[in-house]
């Protein structure tokens, strides 16, 4: 691939009305733009998501299937987005996270969405391809759509970048930055061709830096629901249980990625490689200090409801069957 360069940006936006109503949009952003062999650009498109690391593998995906086969818009057998979308979901995230959504923009129009998104984000895109300027004059050319319609709002506006990427036929840079409640979390990751390779896996290198935004968020969540299993807040056999022994299973097949891209590359960290263990080992020492442990009244509540869980869910697989 070409000399390649993108962000993925967390977006915030608060839509405030003049008697002091708020509306929040958030989301996930990546712009990323294909050219021809003259140079000149044949497609871009915004991919949003609920996710950082869903964004990026949408990009990701789209990246293989235009250097694999051309054009994606312009196809004799349409791109089948539903089908890409759903292979994209892994198990875990299927059983997990009802509340994913994506949305794929091109040319401000929005070609494809699974989920719901805030309506809002189609406006703001809309307004994005319409003017020549920088994104952020989008905002205020929203505010005039609304006013024209006679919603008078003031949209504030909050960034930050949680991924850089810088892509060469022979290398690939992904520069990752974290923020999480208690610190940042900074690194990079350099994938460079070896031996008689010809050219870098640029899909590959970013569904790398995709698995490590999911793990290293996942690792952080696994410390604190096992430390809420080992004080009972989590019962034995709950859905909770369920959903942390699933996402053990989830960093075992991230960290796989992983060494796939470090078995072909020469791969190269800085400062360091990041360790989803020591991470869930850290949020398991902060949860530890942070949460309660419940008292045998409530352990008892909580124990009670368990089994009135257990019994609902089992009438319903009784009725299912009958």
């Amino acid at each position: 691939m070409k000399d390649f360069t993108t962000s993925l940006l967390r977006e915030k936006f608060v839509i405030r009305d003049k008697n002091g109503n708020e509306l929040v949009a958030t989301s996930n952003r990546m712009y990323i733009e294909f050219t021809d062999f003259r140079g000149a650009l044949a497609e871009s498109f915004v991919i949003r998501a609920q996710n950082m690391h869903s964004t990026v593998r949408v990009a990701a995906r789209l990246i293989r299937d235009y250097e694999q086969e051309g054009p994606i818009l312009k196809r004799n057998i349409s791109y089948n987005w539903e089908e890409i979308w759903n292979t994209i979901i892994n198990e875990y995230e299927y059983h997990h996270n009802p509340d994913r959504w994506v949305a794929v923009y091109s040319k401000g129009k929005c070609i494809f969405h699974q989920g719901e998104h805030n309506p809002f984000l189609d406006m703001i895109e809309k307004c994005d391809a319409e003017n020549d300027k920088a994104y952020e004059a989008s905002i205020p050319q929203a505010e005039s759509l609304l006013k024209a319609t006679g919603k008078e709002v003031k949209i504030t506006y909050d960034a930050n970048v949680a991924l850089n990427v810088q892509a060469e036929p022979d290398h690939v840079r992904c520069g990752i930055i974290l923020r999480g409640p208690n610190r940042t979390t900074t690194f990079s990751i350099t994938s460079h061709i070896q031996g008689s390779q010809k050219k870098i896996n640029t899909s590959q290198c970013l569904a790398t830096a995709a698995a490590y935004l999911e793990g290293l968020q996942l690792a952080f969540r696994l410390g604190f629901d096992t430390v809420k299993l080992r004080l009972g807040i989590y019962q034995h056999l709950s859905k909770e249980e369920k959903q942390t022994r699933e996402g053990s299973h989830r960093l075992v097949k991230l960290r796989s990625e992983i060494t796939a891209l470090e078995d072909i590359f020469d791969v190269r960290y800085r400062p360091e490689k990041p360790e989803f263990a020591y991470f869930l080992s850290e949020a398991e020492d902060i949860a530890q200090k942070t949460i309660k442990p419940p008292s045998p009244e409530e352990l008892q509540k909580l124990a009670v409801e368990q089994l009135e869980r257990q019994k609902e869910k089992r009438d319903q697989d009784l009725s299912q069957s009958s």
